[in-house]
């Protein structure tokens, strides 16, 4: 079923979201990065097996996966090994014990334009009973009528569908990590979709990424906002790597990978993008590259004094610095979900 929100840049307050009826909702940020796993004596399996392992205990206590994966099959997208994942899981708990009152969480796609026109109602109708999508329109990241562009010219639009396609980016990690309003037939007034209450990070892209910075960047800087327990594995390459790298970094340095140059370096097509995200006004909430660059390294130095506190893992400082480290897939998936039933005061994470 697919939803929409009634006014640009939907923002809620956590006066809006009763704690005893919230529903634990993590967001999972992982990409396929070849080269770096295999320097690492790892490949594809290794990360599928990190995120089903990461994933299953928090769908079998009821809770949602949030991942902005798209639709079409690939080894850099994950949306249906999850959606496997939870349809498996289901029917383990229809065989079982009919007594229970134990429910399978769901994935929450967030779906920002162009790249939900790809999902076919067909295939969306498929996966209702594993997945809600989320779409992020052009009005709701804010983006002016007139400076809009027609979906059927997605793929000619040239730098304005390119820049609009980075603002609608922008705005669903955003709009994932505080929560959103949207309008639902079912509801009378506008359902309200819950903030996330935690952000797991692994891989992710460092070069030929399509928004302002890499995806796996900005969702690490909102959760360093907004002060949402953030977890870093490192040790899998990709930009989380770059990320526990900075981390770990003395306390007034800067990494190169969160520098203007560093990225445009890597992804020479940023250049045309701040170029045309510099002749007009970004919507509210979303910011330049440099802008978000900076942000990002403010966030990190503040976070280095007392990584766990400010990362607000649940781990001590020793097993927050491991964790930023480590290559070992068993103590990566221990380490979270420790970390997650402590933060959160969860009873049980069942494995």
């Amino acid at each position: 079923m697919s939803t929409s929100s009634t006014s640009p840049n939907a923002v809620a307050g956590a006066k809006y979201f009763s704690r005893s009826s919230a529903r634990l909702t993590v967001g999972i940020s992982v990409s396929y990065e070849r080269d770096h796993l295999l320097a690492r004596g790892m490949g594809l399996e290794h990360l599928r097996e990190l995120l089903l392992r990461l994933a299953r205990p928090l769908l079998r206590r009821g809770g949602y996966i949030a991942y902005s994966g798209h639709w079409e099959e690939g080894p850099e997208n994950f949306t249906y090994d999850l959606l496997r994942l939870i349809s498996a899981e289901q029917e383990d708990l229809s065989v079982g014990d009919c007594e229970t009152e134990q429910s399978i969480g769901r994935l929450l796609n967030h779906s920002a334009w162009p790249h939900y026109l790809k999902l076919s109602p067909r295939i969306e109708a498929q996966w209702i009973h594993c997945c809600r999508v989320l779409r992020i329109t052009q009005h709701m990241a804010g983006i002016a009528p007139a400076a809009q562009v027609a979906d059927d010219q997605a793929g000619e639009g040239g730098d304005r569908a390119r820049l609009n396609s980075a603002i609608c980016l922008s705005s669903l990690r955003r709009l994932a990590t505080q929560g959103m309003f949207i309008a639902n037939p079912a509801f009378p007034t506008q359902e309200f979709i819950a903030p996330l209450s935690a952000r797991i990070v692994l891989g992710g892209k460092t070069k030929g990424y399509s928004g302002f910075i890499p995806g796996v960047f900005e969702e690490a800087s909102l959760a360093l906002e907004r002060g949402i327990p953030l977890y870093v594995l490192g040790g899998f390459g990709g930009a989380a790597e770059a990320l526990a790298e900075a981390l770990l970094a003395p306390a007034r340095s800067r990494q190169d990978a969160l520098t203007v140059a560093w990225q445009e370096a890597g992804t020479p097509e940023l250049a045309t993008l701040r170029t045309a995200a510099s002749a007009t006004d970004l919507p509210v909430g979303v910011m330049s590259t440099k802008a978000c660059l900076d942000a990002l390294h403010r966030r990190i130095k503040a976070a280095r004094p007392k990584l766990a506190s400010n990362l607000h893992t649940g781990l001590s400082n020793d097993e927050t610095r491991e964790l930023l480290a480590t290559r070992d897939i068993r103590r990566a998936v221990e380490l979270v979900l420790r970390g997650i039933k402590t933060r959160l005061g969860l009873d049980e994470l069942p494995a």
